[in-house]
């Protein structure tokens, strides 16, 4: 369950190490999302010679959450961290690496657009849970 200023593990390359949500995307509400939503999010820490800059928005799609998830086969996946995936604000992806494993709940998400690029996304991985 992801909220409004929750700090986020970035894992992937283009050069952040920590973000902050500043707002949920297509969630009704918006109190809180859950793996494959996107967010909104500001950069806490990052690298200065690579993709990312300061004081901008980035787009997040959340590839993995502390919350335990469950599937209707029964079985529930948490993570150690919260993590997330940068995109700019066209939705092309800043990195070319995907650190650890992702969720295969991305692939069957409809909404908000995740599920046009859900394939280019898979590919940069190695691990799908």
């Amino acid at each position: 369950m992801i909220k409004l200023q929750t700090k986020l593990k970035i894992v992937d390359n283009c050069g952040a190490k920590l973000a902050k949500c500043i707002r949920i995307i297509g969630n009704g509400k918006g109190e809180s999302g859950f793996v494959g939503d996107l967010l909104l999010v500001t950069l806490s820490k990052f690298f200065n010679r690579k993709k990312v800059k300061k004081r901008s928005i980035y787009i997040g799609l959340i590839v993995g959450i502390k919350y335990w998830t469950t599937r209707r086969n029964g079985i529930y996946i948490k993570f150690f961290s919260n993590r997330i995936l940068i995109f700019n604000k066209q939705f092309k992806f800043l990195g070319t690496r995907v650190y650890g494993g992702i969720l295969k709940e991305i692939k069957y998400n409809k909404k908000n657009g995740v599920q046009k690029y859900s394939q280019k996304i898979i590919s940069y991985t190695s691990l799908i849970l």
